[in-house]
């Protein structure tokens, strides 16, 4: 009776990352833009939260409605965070459901905090420099 020695267990390689595009400063600046914008979004929802209170509950008269500034504020907020997030797909290579889902996220009040969050503690927002040897294809 013969046995075969068992073979060595080869270790499963963890996919790389594809590099991300543009400089490392880039990268830089839109891991701090994604972070301030989303802050600053979540800063103008509560505003306009706190102005439909006013509105509806306290009952402010019309003259001094907090509503239409804190909606402009907050709209331009959301579509500059809109924008930041789509530079950062194509920067940060993201996939699909990951840009799709934080664009989700600005719709619920308050939710872009977590989103960064998450973002930046499972790497999706982590600069990568350009691989050795000279620059990634596609960049």
């Amino acid at each position: 009776m013969t046995t075969t020695p068992p073979t060595p267990a080869v270790p499963q390689q963890q996919p790389q990352p594809r590099p991300a595009r543009g400089s490392y400063g880039w990268q830089k600046f839109m891991r701090i833009a994604f972070h301030v914008v989303a802050i600053l979004e979540a800063i103008t929802w509560t505003g306009l939260l706190y102005a439909m209170y006013m509105r509806h509950i306290v009952g402010v008269p019309e003259a001094e409605d907090p509503v239409p500034f804190w909606g402009m504020v907050h709209g331009i907020a959301f579509v500059v965070f809109c924008g930041v997030v789509t530079i950062a797909w194509f920067t940060f290579r993201w996939r699909l459901w990951e840009w799709v889902v934080a664009l989700g996220m600005a719709v619920p009040p308050l939710m872009t905090i977590p989103l960064e969050v998450w973002y930046s503690r499972t790497g999706r927002l982590k600069p990568r420099p350009a691989p050795a040897g000279g620059s990634a294809p596609g960049n």
